[in-house]
């Protein structure tokens, strides 16, 4: 089974983080830009650059434990024509559908890449991209799971709140700040951490598992 925390996974880990998250913000910037709202895009954030994107300590945080962030994307509800709530919440739904779509291609990579690479699937150079292409899958999607959590400011808080009703919506700004401990708990404190990394050997042998099928 492939171990997270090995120095050897470093490069993978790396990569895959940072194709993972440049496309979750460019698929938030874009859909935005889409629907009306061009903060993103003209705070250059609908962009392929990962340095765009980078935020110093959410990329210390791939590197020394299981997740990591980016910088944060400006979106401007009160910017979209219509349906401001549900505009809002399919933007940020934008970013973890996108990780999925990354985790499903990487996925059907690894099982067609010797025929792409013209060899054997016992190949050292095969198996090599292959740690590559299952990192890929696996981070893309802790990203995608760990964003849709309800909690502020992940994805799908905003998610949720898009789609209640407006008699509803005061009850997101009372518990904003207790859903934001949460966040901070689970991805900075050593609790969290712990968690997280207790929670990724057993979502990584599964994903090994069906890869091995």
């Amino acid at each position: 089974m492939l171990s997270y925390y090995h120095l050897e996974t470093l490069l993978p880990r790396l990569l895959a983080f940072l194709i993972a998250m440049t496309l979750h913000d460019a698929a938030h910037a874009g859909a935005a830009w889409l629907l009306g709202d061009r903060t993103a895009r003209d705070s250059k954030r609908f962009s392929l650059n990962p340095l765009a994107h980078l935020d110093a300590l959410g990329l210390a945080m791939i590197v020394f434990g299981p997740y990591g962030w980016s910088k944060k994307i400006p979106i401007d509800a009160a910017r979209f024509p219509r349906k401001p709530r549900l505009s809002n919440a399919l933007v940020y739904a934008a970013g973890p559908f996108t990780n999925l779509l990354l985790a499903l291609f990487f996925w059907w990579l690894n099982f067609f890449l010797p025929a792409l690479a013209g060899g054997t699937a016992e190949s050292i150079t095969v198996e090599q991209w292959r740690v590559y292409l299952q990192y890929g899958v696996i981070v893309n999607i802790m990203i995608c799971f760990i964003h849709l959590l309800p909690l502020y400011p992940l994805d799908g808080w905003y998610i949720i709140k898009g789609f209640l009703p407006a008699n509803r919506q005061g009850w997101f700004p009372r518990n904003q700040r207790y859903a934001l401990i949460l966040v901070i708990v689970l991805l900075v404190t050593p609790m969290g951490q712990w968690l997280l990394g207790h929670v990724y050997p057993f979502a990584a042998q599964f994903i090994m598992q069906v890869f091995s099928l």
